[in-house]
């Protein structure tokens, strides 16, 4: 009975090494690494290497710098806006009334009184440009009172019916910066009056 024990040990080791030599185990090997290179023949493959400067072609020129724009012409200077008639001619001043209080009122004796207004002309004119009705024109009187030396004298009694914001001021300091000679009979009151035209 133990020999036949013994017999069946022997073949089973004998079995079991067999076993260990077998095709199917290369079989299962073989699949393995087989599936190996499938899996990674699957992977995702890496994009293409960028081309070279060289293979691409040379890169486009920028293009060239545009002109600088050339500097503009000078404006002008607006003109002024004309008055409500439209452009306005030139203005005119011009003596229409001088009175000396008590006299005498002759034509010689007139004369300083009216040189002196006269040298303040161009100052009336500008004041001009400050009436609301410019082509309508006017006329401005006042009552000056000259000292017995003579020189600037005080303006009393202005008097018009022309209207605008500081005409009748900017008048009233043109008068007052005339220069008088000495009257001849001491302190002296003349009444004045100038005329607006235009011409």
């Amino acid at each position: 009975m133990a020999p036949v024990r013994l017999g069946g040990w022997v073949a089973a080791t004998a079995l079991l090494q067999a076993c260990g030599s077998c095709p199917p185990c290369e079989h299962k090997t073989a699949k393995a690494e087989t599936c190996s290179a499938d899996t990674a023949g699957s992977a995702t493959p890496e994009p293409p290497p960028a081309p070279s400067a060289s293979a691409a072609g040379p890169a486009p020129s920028a293009p060239p710098p545009a002109p600088a724009p050339s500097a503009p012409a000078a404006t002008p200077a607006p003109e002024p806006p004309p008055g409500p008639g439209g452009s306005l001619p030139e203005v005119k001043v011009a003596a229409v009334g001088l009175h000396i209080g008590g006299g005498p009122n002759d034509d010689a004796t007139k004369a300083p009184y009216l040189r002196a207004i006269e040298k303040r002309f161009d100052e009336f004119r500008a004041c001009y440009a400050k009436v609301d009705d410019p082509v309508k024109g006017g006329t401005f009187g006042v009552d000056l009172h000259i000292g017995r030396d003579g020189g600037r004298a005080q303006v009393k009694q202005p008097r018009t019916g022309m209207k605008g914001n500081g005409f009748r001021e900017c008048v009233i300091k043109a008068f007052e910066q005339a220069e008088f000679e000495k009257p001849k009979k001491g302190p002296t009151v003349i009444s004045y009056s100038i005329k607006f035209t235009l011409g």
